[in-house]
């Protein structure tokens, strides 16, 4: 029964991960409790995302493709990551500044650029037909390098912040990201040599799930106290913006580059998805709390990229 509900919410993910919204939106009474659970849920989804990928015989993918890779797509891949999470958000900072925005959103588009991929980014990118191997690839090098992309760009845009302050919390996720992957690697030897196949779409299923109820938390901050309507409309229309139009630089980069358009439909997704929520945990107190509304906001355009970006990224295909 478990398994049949699991592949029933993976047929239907796309619809399942606007429903974490409405839950955000909806249940102020869980939104406080669900905060604490954002840590073991981004390890879950992770997890699924490394058993996702390597149990879908659409992908085609297995310990060696995932691991193995040449020293010229090493090269390739880390690249990418450099110019997505050093040279773009430096980029977005002197635009921002030349732009006179305010220090709070110019803040705001510059954390995200220099953020790593959200842990959802292959579930994403395979929901939408794009290349999931690499998103799964960019997230493990983006979280890899972080703690030295990020260094120059939090010092730049919060200069009296310690050094250590912001290597810490990069480790942290590093560690996360790195068990995670060992330990669905492991559950997955150990299906092959009983002879038994993982369900995508149950996984899927356990994937959009996971994602819902991670959403719920995040956007706690909907819920406070001192949060108006207009506010609320402003932060949501700077997530937005922000959001579709990072996934459009990436798309015209991709495209530039005459890249394929799997490949294309994943660097759209990652470079307007990424995670940070992260810096709550990096960044001191009085830095993030005027981005905590933000950060809830940006939570919609990101779990709604399934179900919107489907119409944009299918004229890709």
């Amino acid at each position: 029964m478990l398994l049949q509900l699991l592949q029933l919410c993976g047929k239907h993910a796309r619809w399942i991960l606007p429903l974490g919204l409405v839950g955000g939106f909806t249940l102020p009474m869980a939104a406080e409790p669900s905060s604490h659970l954002i840590g073991p849920g981004i390890w879950l989804l992770l997890f699924l995302s490394v058993l996702r990928l390597s149990s879908s015989s659409r992908l085609d993918i297995s310990l060696a493709r995932l691991l193995q890779v040449k020293f010229a797509t090493l090269a390739g891949l880390s690249s990418t990551v450099l110019i997505a999470q050093l040279v773009f958000p430096l980029l977005v900072f002197s635009v921002a500044k030349i732009s006179g925005l305010p220090h709070v959103w110019c803040l705001a588009a510059t954390l995200v650029a220099a953020a790593s991929p959200i842990s959802g980014s292959p579930n994403l990118v395979a929901l939408m037909g794009g290349d999931a191997v690499l998103a799964l690839r960019w997230l493990i090098a983006g979280t890899v390098l972080l703690p030295v992309t990020c260094l120059p760009v939090l010092l730049l845009v919060i200069p009296d912040q310690p050094v250590m302050g912001l290597l810490l919390p990069s480790l942290k996720l590093l560690l996360l990201i790195a068990t995670a992957t060992l330990s669905a690697v492991a559950v997955q030897q150990l299906a092959q040599r009983g002879h038994r196949v993982l369900s995508s779409s149950a996984l899927d299923g356990a994937a959009a799930i996971t994602l819902a109820l991670i959403v719920v938390g995040l956007m706690s901050a909907l819920h406070a106290p001192d949060t108006s309507l207009h506010d609320f409309l402003i932060a949501l229309g700077a997530a937005v913006a922000i959001n579709v139009g990072f996934q459009c630089c990436g798309v015209w980069a991709s495209r530039a580059l005459k890249h394929s358009a799997p490949r294309t439909i994943g660097t759209g997704v990652i470079y307007g998805n990424r995670n940070i929520a992260l810096y709550l945990t990096a960044l001191p107190a009085s830095s993030t709390e005027p981005l905590l509304l933000f950060i809830a906001c940006y939570q919609i355009p990101m779990y709604l990229t399934p179900l919107i970006g489907d119409v944009f990224y299918r004229r890709l295909e």
